[in-house]
């Protein structure tokens, strides 16, 4: 990585925090550019070389972690629900703080929108060693895998994430595994 781009991507980091720190104070609607600017103390002219809008704040830094959970777990030979729910409840937890303050701040829709944008190719490429018939196959199922946990991931911020994430990982795959099974 050149220093141009170790530059870029410690704006964008400065910038991603101090919207961070402004939601903790006010809505995000309310929050400006020229807020994030001051706050992050980078030029205006920095914020828009690297985003077009505030809300291209959000939409990188949540496709960030998509692909950063994508890079940390396993493709797995079978679908293994236990396993699934361990790696994500786990990699989630780890941006709890995160998760419940865009709950307060009621942006679930725009956090839910931003993962599931990703989270197919995600669970696509988990699933790469399993036998499938073909790549429609693939899709279905992987529609349906990302849009359950997605769910289950907001029934945790809702309770307040509470807890080990391994417990609740282990509490939602027994779920499943109890109703798959009939």
């Amino acid at each position: 990585m050149d220093g141009h781009q170790k530059q870029r991507n410690e704006s964008a980091r400065m910038i991603e925090d101090a919207l961070f720190e402004l939601m903790k104070e006010k809505a995000y609607a309310q929050i400006t550019v020229t807020e994030i600017v001051k706050r992050a103390d980078v030029s205006r002219r920095t914020f828009y070389r690297i985003y077009k809008e505030k809300d291209e704040v959000l939409r990188s830094f949540f496709g960030k972690l998509c692909r950063e959970y994508e890079r940390t777990v396993l493709a797995l030979p079978y679908y293994d629900v236990a396993w699934i729910a361990r790696d994500f409840f786990c990699f989630w937890h780890g941006y709890r703080e995160l998760l419940l303050l865009f709950h307060k701040r009621g942006m679930e829709e725009m956090l839910y929108y931003e993962i599931s944008r990703v989270a197919v190719e995600v669970v696509g490429g988990r699933m790469k060693g399993a036998e499938c018939e073909n790549a429609a196959e693939t899709e279905c199922f992987a529609y349906y895998s990302a849009g359950g946990f997605l769910l289950l991931l907001w029934r945790w911020i809702h309770l307040g994430m509470k807890g080990e994430p391994e417990e609740y990982a282990k509490e939602v795959s027994g779920a499943i595994e109890k109703f798959v099974e009939r």
